[in-house]
């Protein structure tokens, strides 16, 4: 019997590996070709872990919070690192990213694109910083997983938990917290859920959420002491989203425009031209998927749509500021996180989104390469 037992296993393992042997092998080639950049660019692994934030998470895991500045930082990649090591929050890393691309591409598996799709979610910024102990790739796992719970409507209780946990990793997640309750919301409406299923599901994803903020409340006196350091850090100009553009066509446009003494360089100016090429690609799938929402088209997707609109809104009036950020330092990877990005290219041109591959690759590689030699431009 436990020869049978494990023939069938071995056989559902093997047909496991073909049916994603597409998601697989781009996997490893991503690995094939971020892991050299790290040594072409004169940097070690050792190194690259420790590199800009990937330190401050590390100080955090040994020392706690004590220096105000890293209590912007939220606790889930600091709690990894201190029960299972540095290393061992690596390989989680890499395992996210890899399941993540599965629920992607079983999101995806009936579009045209599919391959296009994945090979762009591979060579992304995502997939870089899976090698490393940043929160990208664990924070895609529970968005596009719960995103892939909500559109089954199956296991709202389930779905409510990695909502939490990714509010628990990275701020950005009430993001998705808030878009998927307005979903929930609507389809209530149309009687797709139960109420219940909404308490079900917002229960665990509103204590989880508040997880950080009892800490820093019962700690330090002070429940958004992580808003106020970020806001100390981020927002000392006054902005707005139309503010935001203005000053990326000045940078990208003109040679005079400057910050605080400081000139624009071409990297600036690329850091610009290619965030603002993504606001544009967001802006579009904003109003393709409000046009059939107020269609009424059956495919509209409501949770999609606000995660962008509150994406673009939030993003661009804070950390997104070239007015603030001379020389700018590139946050494309914040938006690039985002489950939308990558599941509403399913019904796009076939060309369009060839296009979006081939720039997304080239410039996620060239990131890479300068980010591995210690220029912060991620």
């Amino acid at each position: 019997m436990k020869v049978e037992e494990s023939i069938k296993s071995d056989s559902k393992a093997m047909k496991i590996l073909k049916e994603h042997k597409d998601v697989i092998l781009l996997f490893l080639a991503s690995r094939l070709i971020f892991i050299p950049l790290i040594f072409l660019a004169g940097n070690t692994y050792a190194g690259l872990i420790n590199c800009f934030d990937g330190e401050l998470y590390a100080t955090i895991a040994r020392d706690g919070y004590g220096d105000d500045a890293l209590k912007a930082f939220f606790p889930m990649i600091p709690l990894l690192i201190k029960f299972i090591g540095i290393y061992g929050t690596v390989v989680i890393n890499n395992i996210c990213f890899l399941v993540s691309l599965f629920i992607l591409k079983a999101l995806i598996d009936k579009s045209r694109n599919k391959l296009l799709i994945l090979m762009l979610t591979v060579f992304s910024p995502i997939s870089f910083f899976s090698m490393t102990i940043y929160t990208e790739s664990i924070f895609f796992l529970l968005t596009i997983a719960s995103y892939y719970l909500y559109t089954k409507k199956r296991y709202p209780i389930l779905m409510g938990v990695l909502i939490g946990l990714s509010v628990f990793t990275r701020n950005t997640g009430s993001i998705v917290f808030f878009a998927t309750f307005i979903g929930m919301c609507v389809d209530w409406r149309k009687k797709l859920y139960k109420f219940t299923d909404i308490l079900k599901a917002y229960i665990p994803a509103t204590l989880i959420s508040l997880i950080y903020p009892a800490f820093l409340q019962i700690r330090y006196g002070n429940w958004k002491y992580f808003m106020d350091v970020q806001g100390e850090h981020w927002s000392k100009v006054s902005s707005n989203f139309i503010k935001t553009l203005y000053i990326q066509f000045q940078v990208i446009f003109t040679d005079t425009y400057k910050y605080d003494g400081m000139d624009f360089t071409f990297l600036n100016k690329l850091n610009e031209i290619y965030t603002l090429a993504i606001t544009a690609i967001f802006i579009y799938f904003i109003a393709w998927e409000v046009k059939k929402i107020i269609s009424l088209s059956k495919d509209a997707d409501i949770v999609s749509a606000a995660v962008l609109i509150m994406t673009l809104l939030i993003i661009s009036t804070t950390i997104r500021d070239p007015e603030y950020n001379a020389p700018t330092v590139s946050f494309f990877r914040y938006y690039l996180v985002m489950f939308p990005a990558y599941t509403l290219l399913r019904d796009k041109n076939e060309k369009f989104v060839l296009g979006l591959m081939a720039a997304g690759t080239f410039m996620s590689i060239f990131a890479s390469f300068l980010f591995a030699k210690g220029v912060y431009f991620f």
